[in-house]
């Protein structure tokens, strides 16, 4: 009985490989982690390329990704090349595959993905700094859930803090 189990584990594990799953995000918004298809790399690439860089002469780098409960929004987390805690975060969004935008202009520090509770809808939490915070203790945070829209960019179902809206 324990050989046919271990074989079906085997064999799911090597199919979700063979995939390319990402996770999705998880935490207090979040719900158990979603395997979604990997976005293609010339997509990111391009997404990428369309954004300013978190400073002058400083590239973005890709640290995670992952998507919706049903994988129509999927997101792409960007943190400044060789950055601090402190540094510009940014988010890339993407409805069906297609790059649709960034959740604010320009990248803010202490951004993340946190889940995903929804079809087409992620939250991400934007944390920011008060005027005694230490530089790596932000006390200002909100959750701001994303919706795909159908012809049109997702867009915020919640207000999007005047501390990080650029």
């Amino acid at each position: 009985m324990r050989k046919p189990l271990i074989a079906l584990a085997l064999s799911a594990a090597a199919a979700a490989s063979v995939a390319g799953s990402v996770v999705a995000g998880t935490g207090a918004a979040g719900a158990t982690p979603i395997a979604c298809p990997e976005l293609p790399q010339d997509r990111i690439d391009g997404a990428i390329r369309s954004i300013a860089p978190p400073m002058p002469g400083v590239p973005w780098r890709v640290t995670g990704m992952g998507g919706s409960v049903d994988c129509t929004l999927n997101w792409v987390r960007l943190d400044t090349d060789r950055g601090t805690g402190s540094s510009p975060v940014q988010i890339l969004l993407f409805d069906h595959k297609k790059f649709a935008g960034t959740p604010t202009p320009k990248g803010d520090a202490f951004t993340s993905v946190v889940g995903s509770n929804g079809p087409g809808q992620i939250t991400i939490r934007f944390k920011w700094l008060g005027p005694n915070d230490a530089n790596a203790a932000p006390s200002g945070s909100a959750d701001v859930r994303f919706q795909t829209m159908p012809q049109s960019p997702p867009r915020p179902l919640d207000p999007i803090p005047a501390q990080v809206a650029d």
